[in-house]
């Protein structure tokens, strides 16, 4: 994930938390919980996407990490013995 620039990455984490930000905001499902009464017969819609939220939210803290997080020191898996092949 490191090969693409800083610049790139940080407008990558941008768009993830903005797209998060706004479902996070379901104002749109207020009037659907009264239109779809249950969801598999005993699910409420707004219980079933926030769940899908959950779910979303931990795949997008999964790659937010991925891309902003630095890579060890070269010093530091030197001395651990760490492979370069290991590394990647």
């Amino acid at each position: 994930m490191k090969k693409f620039s800083f610049r790139m990455r940080f407008a990558l984490v941008t768009a993830i938390v903005l797209v998060m930000f706004l479902l996070h905001n379901n104002f749109w499902s207020w009037q659907l919980d009264a239109s779809f009464p249950l969801l598999f017969g005993f699910m409420p819609f707004a219980f079933s996407y926030y769940i899908f939220y959950t779910i979303l939210a931990t795949a997008a803290m999964y790659i937010t990490i991925l891309l902003i997080w630095p890579d060890p020191s070269e010093d530091l898996t030197s001395s651990v013995g760490v492979k370069e092949e290991e590394r990647e």
